[in-house]
């Protein structure tokens, strides 16, 4: 398998951190975003969006983080990423959609504009207003999480791709010091996350 990921990229930590977590052998393709290797003929052949990650495998190209780590999921089951339930599925599916629709885009704005790493990255003057929409947005979402993760350790009945998708966008806002005292639960969930073994690799490859 052939992983190509861009750096500073939450997206291509999400794959990084399963391709961890499923013990994958792969080749890493490092592309310089702000370069535009990304829009390269021969990275578009993989990706025709030009974004990443996207992954190979054989004659199978795939790109969107979360189809690429459903995929790991089922090619390496013994890793448990996924419930053994329908109904168990049917639960991660929500979670993925409802990173991918409400929690990650309102991280966006607000680790643009507090998180240093990220701002020096991408560049470009704080959007004040669009970081107050997103901390608006996410006083919306994060209760969701706090509220599902009473008495429970993970967001299904255990370690999953559920947990693996709103890894990345989180762990960016805290880093631009997001307050998340309203959500202690949350907070000692990120915390589990984040010391997590593929995690900390994830973390290097991407952000170090």
């Amino acid at each position: 398998m052939d992983f190509y990921y861009g750096p500073i990229s939450g997206n291509s930590s999400r794959v990084a951190f399963c391709l961890g977590e499923a013990g994958a052998s792969y080749t890493p393709h490092r592309l310089d975003t702000k370069a535009g290797e990304n829009r390269a003929p021969a990275y578009l052949a993989v990706n025709p969006m030009g974004k990443v990650p996207s992954l190979t495998d054989g004659a199978l190209a795939l790109w969107e983080s979360n189809a690429i780590n459903w995929y790991l999921a089922e090619k390496f089951p013994k890793a448990r990423l996924l419930p053994e339930t329908i109904e168990g599925r049917a639960e991660t599916h929500r979670w993925l959609f409802f990173q991918t629709g409400h929690v990650t885009p309102a991280c966006i704005p607000v680790m643009r504009g507090t998180n240093p790493r990220i701002s020096a990255f991408w560049g470009g003057a704080r959007d004040e207003a669009a970081v107050e929409r997103g901390r608006s947005e996410l006083a919306r979402y994060l209760p969701v999480i706090e509220q599902r993760l009473q008495g429970r350790e993970w967001l299904v009945d255990r370690f999953s791709l559920a947990d693996v998708a709103l890894t990345p966008h989180l762990y960016a806002v805290a880093g631009g010091g997001f307050d998340f005292s309203p959500y202690p639960r949350l907070r000692d969930w990120l915390d589990r996350l984040l010391s997590r073994p593929a995690w900390v690799v994830a973390e290097k490859m991407i952000f170090g």
